[in-house]
Parts: structure tokens; sequence; C-alpha cells
């Protein structure tokens, strides 16, 4: 079914088919639309779209391997994921409590606004809730090289999309993007939770 299927796509649906399932792989989330900082607007994604349109010949694909294809129509997420829990990646402490501040943030604005998919923030609003939630020593200064590398992470598998400022800067500008609810699941967040109410200070 999969070979007959796939024939019936043109030569540049091919190579679309190739660029797209190595970038959702490689990405692990796709959005419907996203950040251009040349233009500065949200545009929708066509990567997204064809997805949509080839979803059963993507996921028919990708079974072969263990790999699920999930897509979430109301936020305008598609999600990869194995079914053997290979290829996860372990977060660090500090990318953690990042994604914890994000989550919160993105989940405050969505009950103030439900029509908006993508949450404006800085990284001096993340700082904030570190210090206002007690999620960093006062004692202790997290070095800029700590944030930049967490950061950096988000925005390659599309949880965060850069509108300006460096990686480094307090005063860096992102979206929040809809991924962040499908990051780290629920079980994970409060295990997460439990960690936090348990931290006693590091050193970054």
């Amino acid at each position: 079914m999969f070979e007959e299927t796939y024939n019936k796509l043109s030569e540049h649906e091919r190579d679309d088919f190739a660029r797209i399932v190595n970038e959702l792989m490689l990405k692990s989330f796709l959005l419907r639309e996203n950040y251009d900082r040349h233009s500065k607007i949200i545009k929708s994604n066509r990567d997204y779209y064809f997805v949509e349109r080839n979803i059963d010949l993507i996921r028919e694909y990708l079974a072969y391997t263990g790999w699920i294809v999930e897509k979430d129509s109301r936020l305008g997420v598609i999600i990869i994921s194995n079914e053997f829990q290979d290829n996860r990646i372990r977060l660090d402490f500090m990318t953690s409590l990042i994604i914890y501040c994000l989550r919160y943030a993105y989940e405050c604005e969505k009950e103030k606004n439900q029509t908006t998919s993508e949450v404006y923030f800085t990284a001096s609003e993340v700082n904030k809730i570190l210090n206002d939630k007690s999620l960093v020593r006062s004692d202790k200064k997290v070095p800029q090289v700590t944030f930049a590398t967490a950061y950096r992470f988000l925005e390659q598998h599309n949880i965060i999309a850069r509108i300006s400022g460096d990686y480094r800067d307090r005063n860096l500008q992102f979206y929040i993007l809809p991924s962040i609810l499908y990051v780290i699941d629920n079980e994970r967040i409060n295990k997460i939770f439990e960690d936090i109410q348990n931290f006693e200070g590091e050193e970054f």
C-alpha cells in the first residue's frame, strides 16, 4: 500500500516527503504556523499542510521503525514519538526548569485568551518566574551560557520561536509555541514539581 501511494506522488512531492520526514524526526514537532524573522510575522507553514494531506502515508512509512505520528488540529501541532520509548532526550535540570516556567506561562495566558496559539515571552520574564517561585538559589547566579544552551535546544525542537536577541541576552524575545504542551507529559510535570519542592539548590 505504501509503495503504491508513494509512487503517485510527483517528483517534487517525493522531495518534500524526504525533507519533511527528516525534519520531523530531528525536531519532534511541526507547527501549523511559524514565525518568520525576516518579515517579522507569523506565517502558515506549508510543511504542516503537506503532512496533513499525506499523514496516512507518513504514518505507514514511519510505523515500520516504531514511530508514531499524531496531529492536534486544535493547536496546530504534529508530534512524533517512538512506541518503544527509544530516542528520548534526557533534559538537564535547568532546561527542565525553563520548560516548567514556559508551560506555566503558556497555560496562564491560554486561560486569559483561548484564541491565541503562540504566546509572546522574554528571557527576563523566565528569570522572574524562576526567582518568584524560588526555583534557583538567590545567592547563585546562573551562567548565561546555561540559559543559552536551554533556549537553543528549545528553538531547535520547535518549542520556542526566537523573535530577537541573542540566546545569552536577558532581552531575548520569543514565542512559546503550543508544542510546549507535548514536551513533557503531565506525569513528568508533576515529578518536576515534586523535584522543585525538594530542591535545596544546585550549583550550575
